[in-house]
């Protein structure tokens, strides 16, 4: 079921009305609710093609209740497992242990069994055609299930946090349940960790009037964002181009990619602010997702700042748990690639085959550059300090060239452009100062916004010959061949740069002014307001609502 439809008004008004009427009663609550959260995720988005099927709700019931019988087995085990004699902590150490592995294997086994069948064999393909053997990769007609990216690190962050300890395990598997299948955020974020929500679902849900407000001005923003500028850009300009990009120019192809970014970012986090205002609407609180994401300094900061819920798991559970920053300056730096890489390969979709390996290594690139120009020796001897950021600079060149020659197919002299922007970034964003005046600021937003805008290729393109293509219309720019007349209409115009320059805005502006101006308004003009989106909506999605893009995730 899709936010912005009539499917989910009707859904969501009888939903609300029900819940509030049960306020007294906790547990006809909680059964109502988790009902609802299965009806949500079962009802699914009716697109063409059609998503995944009702029946894969038998999916999110394993995973809850593979969680909930782990959690406990590890309770029962750890006040053993914590005896001084070896007898007896041994035995319980490893119950609990295999425990954590049976959720983990049974989570990331489904996972990876749906997300990345498509991918290994798509490598195993391409290996095996570089080495001339023979492989006929099997033909898999998996459907990616819708959230389950989301919802199986949402129940492992349960898991884990029980065997650490930190968490006791939850008695009631109603109220387990409804963590995990609760509705605004199930099938694309954010990421709630059950320290987050479960003890919301003990104390009950808090409804004040403020909170009311709250819940409907997210809910507002986040529309106005997905459809206004998310569906509206895509369907006007960067679906026909990332479709064919053989038949635009180097203007337009990148162009899209700027509008593309748009168009990512309304859309995803106009589904998180929709997410958290229904949350609101009922009394709970989910965590933030994004916050000013193209405003960030560095790549670091950027990925700090966008699905922030995402991040911060990878970080708590993967990199902390691997040692962080507290070993050696390699383990340090391979800490943190593999996190940045995996981040990166989390987003894979089936289809675009080494894309997002490119993309996750890219990332992942720009952040261990980040921790080297953040912590090195600034105050030495000059010389000896621009040998090894030249002698650096070189490698990163070395490597774009061979990435672009031997990865990307492309002509000798695009692979050296590629090298010399590579080694001209590298030496330039290290001359800058880290941090300093506001022009410098700037400096350092403006490179990390167009990092991650021009990496986009490899996110967006649907395969890997598309960005291919994509890559070297970029490369090939000719100025004779700008944007034709009649692609970008006026009102287009205005979205981008519109939207665009609302991104960066400060946060107070939105989450302060205008949310005060919002309280001030009047119910009939807040009525006419509504009146006036749904009537946008209803004219921008006249050929049925799309789906939110993470939903591919």
């Amino acid at each position: 079921m899709l936010f912005p439809s009539f499917d989910f008004l009707v859904f969501i008004i009888p939903v609300l009305l029900v819940f509030w009427a049960a306020s007294g009663r906790p547990v006809v609550r909680a059964l109502f609710l988790l009902g609802a959260s299965y009806f949500f995720y079962m009802a699914g988005p009716r697109l063409d093609p059609p998503g995944t099927p009702w029946y894969y709700a038998g999916l999110l019931l394993f995973s809850t209740v593979l969680d909930f019988a782990c959690g406990h087995a590890m309770h029962r085990h750890a006040a053993a497992a914590r005896s001084s004699d070896p007898a007896v902590a041994d035995p319980a150490r490893r119950a609990r242990n295999a425990a954590l592995g049976l959720s983990l294997v049974g989570n990331l086994g489904l996972l990876a069994y749906f997300k990345y069948t498509d991918f290994f064999f798509s490598i195993a393909t391409d290996f095996s055609e570089a080495f001339g053997l023979p492989f006929a990769a099997p033909v898999m007609h998996t459907l990616l299930p819708v959230g389950i990216s989301f919802y199986t690190f949402q129940s492992l962050s349960y898991s884990i946090d029980v065997w650490r300890e930190r968490l006791d395990p939850e008695p009631s598997f109603l109220r387990f349940a409804l963590f995990v299948s609760f509705f605004p955020q199930l099938v694309a974020g954010p990421i709630v960790r059950a320290s987050e929500f479960l003890p919301q679902l003990h104390r009950g849900p808090r409804i004040t009037a403020l909170g009311i407000e709250e819940g409907l001005f997210r809910i507002f923003k986040g529309l106005a964002k997905k459809v206004l500028l998310g569906d509206w850009i895509a369907s006007q300009f960067t679906d026909p181009i990332f479709a064919s990009p053989d038949m635009y120019t180097s203007a337009e192809v990148l162009i899209a990619l700027y509008a593309f970014t748009l168009q990512l970012y309304a859309d995803f986090s106009g589904y998180s602010d929709i997410a958290i205002g229904v949350a609101r609407l009922m009394g709970y609180e989910i965590p933030e997702n994004f916050d000013r994401p193209h405003q960030a300094l560095d790549v670091g900061e950027f990925w700090r700042r966008w699905h922030m819920t995402l991040s911060t798991w990878l970080r708590d559970y993967l990199f902390f748990p691997l040692g962080g920053s507290r070993g050696s300056a390699g383990r340090t730096y391979f800490n943190l690639w593999l996190t940045m890489f995996l981040v990166g390969m989390w987003h894979y979709k089936a289809g675009t085959s080494w894309n997002f390996v490119i993309y996750a290594n890219l990332q992942a690139g720009a952040i261990l550059f980040n921790r080297w120009n953040r912590i090195r020796d600034r105050d030495g001897p000059a010389g000896s300090r621009w040998v090894k950021t030249l002698g650096l600079a070189a490698s990163t060149g070395a490597a774009m060239y061979a990435l672009g020659r031997f990865g990307l197919d492309l002509q000798p002299t695009h692979a050296q452009f590629l090298a010399a922007l590579a080694f001209g970034g590298f030496v330039f964003v290290a001359w800058l100062p880290v941090t300093g005046t506001t022009l410098n600021n700037v400096a350092h937003i403006v490179l990390t916004f167009h990092f991650t805008v021009l990496t986009r290729v490899f996110f967006r393109a649907e395969t890997f010959d598309s960005a291919k293509t994509m890559i070297v219309a970029l490369l090939s720019f000719d100025p004779a061949h700008l944007v034709r007349p009649g692609l970008m209409t006026p009102w287009l115009v205005a979205a981008l740069v519109g939207g665009t320059a609302y991104h960066f805005t400060p946060k107070r502006w939105v989450d302060e002014s205008a949310f005060g101006l919002f309280r001030r308004l009047p119910g009939p003009v807040l009525g006419l307001a509504m009146g006036l989106l749904a009537l946008g909506i209803m004219k921008i999605a006249a050929g049925g609502p799309r789906a939110f893009i993470y939903f591919d995730f």
